[in-house]
């Protein structure tokens, strides 16, 4: 029997659904033909399609309850709960502007009805139409003005209108209804934020707090506007008379904290932070922005100790949170203990859900330890958490190129190029290696492709300046080109060694052999840059100049230091220049 009765139901819904799909898919003139049968309905065929829609509403079968409304509109186009209850099945489908369009029109219906009304008012805010939302609920407040439900909603339009004391007077009006109610509480306390009216803020939540002890004085997001506003003597004193009244409010203590912070006194800051940091309704990250701060104070010895045990208290009590792992990773480094900054960093990153800065420290720390194989290591792993983070496959691409792996380094190099905007301050960097690495394997033209694209941003890049133009130097490619671009290097920066030694060597494969070791001999004044290839190429200018003895000495010199050629043994058994 229940099985006959369930088969039944679902071939009288199947039936209802073919002849209302039948009806809105046919030709116009069947259609036409179709709507004098459907003009019939009696009041109770109509009552019936609003009972089947009902039951598919609610059921959550918010397409087929569309589909019949939709058509009962057709035959009762001033029923004004037909279009509302169209408007909530649409938004329940997530079909805001639909939903929004069929509220407006069952107010229009009905004016009078609170339930539309708000239906209304509630999408307006939600798609901010805030002029139709106001002009709703003050329609709603002139046929009774003591609906809380309405004096709510107009305080949040009167609030998005910037209009604060038509909000607070809202409010008011609501209270009387509703009583006590935290979100017009907090509501009340953000509109006096906005005013700055700092002390109303407070007592409202000196208020919550009398009715509800557990709530906190502020929402978090309260919290942000208020740093802004609380300065001085005056506060502390505030803050002091709420503590006395409220001792277990954590937020007083960070609030405390960030006025010793200005007054740039650690200690005490410090204290407040810990005390602060027992509250469990006090936000982590909060306080690990004030925590930072406070670090930043560090000066001596003393207030070192100060700072890391503090940072020790919020990792007992916040185990979980990589945040003040890192916070000790920074004080270390503060310190220049980098391998102690570098196992912090790396026991903050792997806790999981840790900022990429974080990954991004720990492969800087790498570069600085100088230890290029795990700086390939950590940005891999880093990779797998933030695989769209170009300047990982940067830093990687570098280290590569550093050990003269310059295939791996163009494959990292490439990876980087569509994840890197000009805007981002290595654009230059990758771009200009880039342009060295593809130089090494003689990828000229997608070389000089790099510096171009650099020096169209910014012509006076050093890096580029000087390798582009050494580079066309050694191939004898467009040697006034690389005149020009050395030049203003060294008209720049006339005492550096390694820009006068380009200059020179341009010079040189222009065959001005005077002006090159002119230049030469400027070069080797910057004895920090003297290199065996800055004597080396002294050596061969003087060959050229005719100073054989000299030459040989400058070859003999070249040899003595790092990174000497084989061809120097050839230069000064000859006794001369010999073209690379």
């Amino acid at each position: 029997m229940i099985i006959q009765c369930g088969i039944f139901a679902l071939m009288k819904r199947i039936c209802l659904l073919i002849l209302l799909v039948t009806v809105f898919s046919m030709p116009a003139g069947m259609a036409q033909k179709r709507s004098k049968v459907i003009d019939a309905l009696t009041p109770a065929q109509s009552e019936e399609l609003m009972a089947e829609a009902m039951r598919h509403y609610v059921q959550e079968e918010y397409e087929e309850a569309i589909l019949i409304w939709e058509h009962l509109i057709q035959e009762v186009p001033k029923e004004a709960s037909i279009f509302y209850y169209l408007g909530k099945s649409y938004l329940a489908q997530d079909k805001k502007n639909l939903a929004f369009q069929n509220a407006k029109e069952a107010h229009l219906l009905s004016p009078f009805s609170l339930d539309y009304g708000l239906f209304y008012a509630d999408l307006a805010l939600d798609l901010r139409y805030n002029e139709e939302a106001l002009a709703v609920l003050k329609k709603l407040l002139a046929f009774d003005e003591t609906q809380p439900e309405v004096n709510i909603r107009l305080a949040q339009a009167y609030l998005w209108a910037d209009q604060g004391d038509e909000a607070l007077s809202a409010l008011q009006k609501a209270d009387a209804f509703v009583g006590d109610y935290p979100e017009i509480i907090r509501t009340k306390q953000f509109i006096y934020l906005k005013k700055k009216d700092v002390r109303s803020a407070f007592k409202e939540g000196e208020h919550l707090l009398e009715i509800i002890p557990e709530e906190s004085l502020f929402s978090w997001d309260q919290m942000e506007i208020i740093w802004d506003l609380v300065h001085g003597r005056e506060f502390k004193i505030l803050f002091d008379q709420i503590q006395n009244r409220f001792p277990d409010q954590g937020q007083i203590h960070l609030l405390k904290s960030k006025l010793f912070i200005e007054e740039k006194n650690l200690d005490s800051a410090c204290v407040e932070i810990k005390f602060g940091s027992v509250d469990s309704r006090v936000s982590a990250e909060v306080l690990g922005q004030l925590a930072l701060h406070a670090i930043e104070l560090v000066k001596s010895k003393e207030d070192w100790s100060h700072a890391h045990e503090m940072v020790l208290d919020l990792k007992h009590i916040f185990p979980e949170e990589a945040r003040f792992v890192a916070l000790e990773g920074d004080l270390w480094i503060s310190i220049s203990k980098f391998q102690e900054a570098q196992t912090s960093y790396l026991h903050a990153a792997r806790m999981g859900n840790t900022k990429f800065e974080v990954w991004a420290r720990i492969v800087q720390l790498d570069f600085e330890l100088n230890v290029l194989d795990s700086a390939i290591v950590h940005c891999d792993e880093a990779l797998h958490e933030f695989p769209t983070e170009g300047f990982l496959l940067f830093q990687k691409g570098f280290a590569q190129y550093l050990q003269s792996k310059n295939a791996e380094a163009i494959a990292s190099f490439e990876k980087a190029l569509p994840l890197v905007q000009v805007t981002d301050g290595w654009f230059t960097q990758l771009y200009g290696l880039l342009g060295d690495a593809y130089h090494s394997k003689t990828r000229y033209l997608e070389s000089d492709a790099c510096f171009e694209k650099v020096l169209a941003i910014n012509p006076g890049e050093e890096h580029v300046l000087n390798n582009y133009s050494y580079y066309l130097s050694l191939r004898k490619d467009k040697l006034d080109k690389a005149a020009q671009m050395s030049k203003s290097l060294i008209d720049k920066f006339p005492e550096n060694g390694t820009y006068l030694d380009t200059y020179a060597w341009v010079l040189f494969q222009q065959k001005d052999y005077v002006g090159a070791l002119k230049f030469m001999e400027r070069a080797l004044k910057d004895e920090k840059q003297n290199s065996s290839t800055v004597w080396e190429h002294y050596g061969d200018v003087l060959s050229q100049n005719n100073r054989i003895l000299d030459a040989i000495k400058a070859w003999k010199m070249a040899k003595t230091l790092e990174g000497a050629r084989e061809i120097l043994d050839k230069k000064i058994k000859l006794k001369r220049f010999i073209e690379n």
